[in-house]
């Protein structure tokens, strides 16, 4: 049985992640990686298969330069032994779909200098892999997950503002229904 990694040891590893993986995206023919090509090299290396023709089609022109920039963080985390080891029919669902989903939302840098985000970033990709943090139970790692999980956090914070938004609109018509009582009130006496 392979033995997942702790959230601290893939935080350690993200921590780590070299210059390289940090260079500006190639995006219409301007910049310094090739996203799709590190991506296809990704594959290669977790299928073991140093010759195989490229899998990932990345349409770097219609990704944002955040989201690709976070697929090229994820690639160094993929180089972490532990996904080596396992099966990757996963990995579609990481770069397509989750990555996608949370990119805009946070500054590129903070996914490998702020401690939540590089935690998030670790939770989502063992998440998606289908595998638990060692030392911690499914409820546990999803609660964890939960906790860091910025597209979950912006949603209560819209939810809040709304709710707030309500009790105002709410706080005034009230006011508004005072004022007219005391008005017929006064132009009764």
């Amino acid at each position: 049985m392979t033995e997942v990694p702790t959230i601290s040891e893939l935080i350690h590893h993200i921590k780590r992640c070299p210059a390289e993986f940090l260079a500006a995206p190639i995006r219409r023919g301007k910049g310094e990686v090739n996203s799709e090509a590190l991506v296809n090299d990704v594959l290669r290396r977790l299928l073991q298969q140093s010759t195989a023709p490229g899998k990932a089609m990345l349409t770097a022109d219609r990704r944002s330069a955040a989201e690709l920039l976070l697929i090229q963080i994820c690639c160094w985390i993929l180089t972490h032994p532990f996904f080596a080891k396992i099966d990757n029919g996963w990995f579609n669902e990481v770069f397509w779909s989750q990555l996608a989903t949370v990119a805009p939302h946070v500054k590129s840098e903070l996914w490998i200098t702020d401690e939540q985000r590089a935690e998030e970033l670790a939770r989502m990709i063992l998440k998606c892999s289908g595998y638990v943090p060692a030392g911690e139970t499914p409820d546990e790692a999803l609660d964890r997950f939960d906790a860091v999980n910025t597209v979950k956090r912006i949603k209560v914070i819209e939810e809040t503002a709304a709710a707030e938004e309500r009790a105002k609109l709410l706080r005034r018509q009230m006011a508004e229904q005072r004022a007219r009582e005391a008005a017929n009130v006064y132009g009764r006496e």
